[in-house]
């Protein structure tokens, strides 16, 4: 059994799929909320809190969910599909089943809503803004 390190969470808010970097929306071209998660993160005004690893590799173990009641999203891992959870505002990932990361990966959500203007409701309301936190850790014994 693995020793790990527990590197934090790293919390971001949605964007529309149009905002620079962020076009990778599969459902909604242009007009789909998607959060994006990489190095560059922490440096972003979506990014609420946390930092992306230094490590080079490291592991996902649990991931939170929250955006528009009856909407699904697409995970992708550098525009790869990885996981398409039909509850988009739900924990959806099983912590026995990490997701391995690397430094330079870009962690993609793309959901099935068109993104929507201010003022936003709370996790539940009619008008959420998705937001998408990551639990990370590293394997002792790979640092």
């Amino acid at each position: 059994m693995s020793d790990y390190q527990h590197l934090g969470v790293i919390r971001v808010k949605g964007l529309i799929d149009s905002t620079a970097g962020y076009s990778f929306n599969p459902f909604l071209p242009a007009t789909g909320w998607d959060v994006l998660i990489n190095a560059s993160t922490p440096q972003r005004l979506e990014c609420v809190s946390g930092q992306w690893p230094k490590q080079v590799e490291f592991e996902c173990y649990q991931i939170s969910l929250d955006g528009p009641v009856g909407s699904s999203v697409l995970m992708m891992i550098n525009n790869h599909p990885w996981n398409f959870v039909q509850q988009g505002w739900q924990n959806y990932n099983d912590p026995q089943q990490v997701v391995p990361l690397r430094n330079g990966d870009d962690v993609q959500f793309a959901w099935t809503f068109a993104a929507t203007a201010a003022p936003y409701t709370a996790s539940g309301g009619s008008n959420v803004q998705p937001v998408v936190t990551l639990w990370l850790r590293a394997d002792k014994d790979q640092q």
